[in-house]
């Protein structure tokens, strides 16, 4: 195991340092002392990280940008990774705790300034335990066609029908809550979301869903970049998309997939 899965969770709960904005993270402007972390919490935030970490090495990673989150079950509260890191650099103790008004409870790393896309979508989608906005390749440049995405492979059938909105308001940081508002409002009731010239936004209704759900989609848009090149190309109808969808990604293949690339992440590690 790496030294970033061996951290001590120890340092949840610290204190933020003085306010100060360094490129795209805040730092949080008061010394709060947090709640107690729960058992609960200890678990969700090792997943969390884990899966962070995943993405980090599947593609998602991108220097120092890109987060993802989950929500304390039963609270308006959500754990975020911390800034300053890339996805496959955090462990759990590199998480911190905010309220839907992005108010930092527990933690002690700066906050990003794009935390409204998780704290408006929480709002507004009781349903969605965990939150991926990331800027992988593939899924980034495809956003920026002006095709639709089609079930060309199984993993299309995961989120198509209906039609992948895109969201074209701004390409620049989502930085306030009514930008993040319009976000989870052109999200709707979708799994993914493109944000055009920027990256993407995928949810779960778990972490490990979450996760696996951001693999498949960056490797959805993939295959239909390498095809648009062809004279024509086929892709799956609706129909059959969905009957693929409810035999192939059951709540137990999810986890099967979440368990294999936890299997391929320690081994990189170890």
């Amino acid at each position: 195991m790496s030294e970033v899965a061996k951290r001590s969770l120890s340092t949840l709960g610290w204190p933020a340092p003085a306010s100060t904005t360094r490129g795209a993270y805040l730092v949080s402007g008061q010394d709060r002392l947090s709640p107690s972390i729960s058992d609960a919490d200890r678990l969700l935030c090792d997943t969390l990280a884990t899966a962070c970490r995943i993405l980090g090495h599947e593609g998602h990673n991108d220097t120092v940008y890109g987060h993802m989150s989950a929500r304390v079950p039963d609270a308006e509260r959500f754990w975020l990774k911390g800034a300053g890191l890339g996805l496959e650099e955090v462990g759990p103790d590199d998480l911190i705790q905010l309220d839907l008004d992005g108010q930092v409870l527990a933690g002690s790393r700066p906050r990003h300034l794009e935390y409204p896309i998780h704290s408006e979508i929480y709002r507004r989608r009781p349903d969605v335990a965990a939150i991926v906005h990331t800027h992988p390749l593939y899924a980034t440049v495809f956003g920026a066609t002006l095709s639709g995405l089609r079930p060309l492979l199984h993993e299309g059938s995961f989120f198509v029908p209906p039609p992948i909105p895109k969201f074209t308001q701004t390409s620049d940081l989502i930085t306030t809550p009514e930008l993040g508002a319009a976000v989870a409002q052109t999200l709707g009731d979708h799994r993914a979301l493109f944000l055009v010239n920027h990256g993407i936004v995928v949810v779960g209704h778990s972490v490990e869903e979450a996760c696996v759900a951001a693999l498949l989609f960056d490797k959805a848009c993939r295959a239909q970049l390498l095809v648009q090149g062809a004279d024509a190309f086929v892709w799956t109808s609706d129909a059959e998309a969905l009957r693929k969808r409810a035999h192939i990604y059951t709540p137990q293949a999810i986890e099967q997939m979440w368990q294999y690339h936890r299997r391929k992440l320690e081994r990189s590690q170890s």
